[in-house]
């Protein structure tokens, strides 16, 4: 099953390279979160009420396909009120991961995936 957002807005903050880490929020963001995320939108909000993803599902970004190493606990359901979630980009999920998080397989060595205004974003679940 797939689900499809597309980028809206890219705040000025949004995108950290160094911590290898995107924010995503809904449109519904307040004006504060808008400057350090990516503002989503689902194609189809009602079918993304019944987002599912686990580790080994898939998001599809700038026509890399990262396989998903970790799905924090509240990562599904903040993705499904609130568009929201925290990209991490690495091939480490610490001892501690942050319970909004989905943590994409990517070495440090590789440079993260480009965010567009426009561009889709798809999570799929295998």
């Amino acid at each position: 099953m797939k689900w499809i957002s597309t980028i809206k807005v890219i705040g000025s903050n949004a995108i950290s390279e160094k911590d290898r880490v995107v924010i995503l929020f809904g449109q519904t963001a307040k004006d504060e979160l808008q400057d350090v995320s990516v503002i989503q939108a689902f194609d189809d909000e009602q079918a993304a009420q019944a987002v599912v993803l686990k580790k080994g599902d898939t998001v599809i970004i700038d026509g890399t396909t990262f396989l998903i190493n970790y799905v924090g606990p509240m990562a599904v359901s903040n993705l499904r009120a609130l568009q929201h979630a925290s990209l991490f980009f690495t091939d480490k999920v610490p001892k501690k991961p942050m319970s909004n998080a989905l943590y994409l397989d990517l070495p440090e060595d590789q440079e993260m995936p480009k965010f567009r205004v426009d561009d889709k974003i798809v999570y799929e679940h295998l």
